[in-house]
């Protein structure tokens, strides 16, 4: 790794680090090293880094803001890819919003707002990337950002620039039809207008339902577990009496039992430990297997 540490830090638009922790770049706070993280600023960087990734032959991971994701103890080798420089830029055009897919989601939400542009409050309080948020079409119970989603760019396997419109992609539940091969650069998404005042209380009023009903600020991945069809998750982990249980430092939110908080000191096993006993549990009780919504990623 040497070797290509020191070539990737010579590309210019790049910033790298050797056995980076990444309990230092996830929501869920745990998850041990990766060989190198390389921050890139530009789509040049991105393809240079690629190259070279794919010359030596090393394993590649994107990583957003690390909020829907669990990394296991043992860390991810090869090349951790973060988005950095001009893909965190963002821009409000009419009721248009331009976004890199390294822009974070309270970023794209407040500038919108400042604008007087509604229609992407459901993503506020979300802790993601644009590019995130389009890997698994975040959104809420009625509205995703597939609903909401103008134009693609994206970088091809082959490394070419491509703008793809909505109807290129396919997108549904937690679900988009690109494969990890292809990188998402950038989003045009589309709101609507209303006076600032208008925008920034369909953002408060989002918020306070969101406090309410979830562990906002706390050390958390977001909801562990998809909605089974015509059902939710979180009332059957409720129904089956899990609510509050905990392994180590890992605990079921007491707020909303879909949720897994690390209430300090909790370590990746002690999370997947808590999710085996969740499934096990369910399944008892239910009959039926709950899926992930969350990624696991990483060796022990």
């Amino acid at each position: 790794m040497i070797d290509v540490y020191q070539e990737i830090e010579e590309i210019s638009g790049v910033a790298a680090r050797k056995d980076e922790l990444l309990s230092l770049h996830t929501t869920f706070g745990v998850g041990g090293p990766c060989d190198l993280m390389v921050w890139v600023s530009n789509v040049q960087a991105l393809k240079e880094v690629i190259t070279l990734v794919r010359t030596h032959s090393l394993p590649l991971m994107l990583l957003g803001n690390g909020s829907n994701i669990l990394v296991r103890d043992g860390g991810v080798p090869g090349v951790v890819l973060r988005l950095a420089g001009d893909f965190g830029a963002v821009g409000v055009e009419g009721e248009h919003i331009t976004a890199g897919a390294g822009a974070g989601l309270a970023d794209v939400v407040g500038k919108a707002t400042s604008q007087g542009v509604c229609g992407l409050d459901f993503l506020a309080g979300v802790p993601g990337t644009v590019g995130g948020a389009v890997a698994t079409n975040a959104g809420s119970k009625d509205v995703w950002v597939s609903h909401r989603l103008v134009e693609l760019r994206v970088l091809a396997p082959d490394l070419r620039e491509i703008e793809l419109g909505e109807g290129d992609v396919e997108f549904g539940y937690r679900h988009c039809s690109l494969d990890r091969e292809w990188i998402v650069t950038g989003v045009v998404l589309s709101g609507y207008p209303r006076s600032v005042e208008e925008a920034r209380q369909g953002v408060e009023d989002h918020l306070g339902r969101r406090r309410a009903t979830q562990p906002v600020g706390e050390a958390t991945a977001g909801c562990v577990f998809k909605n089974p069809p015509g059902d939710s998750a979180g009332r059957m982990i409720d129904e089956a009496g899990l609510k509050g249980y905990r392994v180590g430092g890992a605990q079921i939110s007491t707020l909303h039992a879909n949720w897994i908080v690390n209430t300090g000191g909790a370590t990746a096993g002690e999370i997947l430990d808590l999710i085996d006993v969740i499934v096990t549990q369910v399944r008892d009780r239910y009959g039926s297997d709950l899926d992930l919504e969350i990624g696991i990623v990483g060796k022990d």
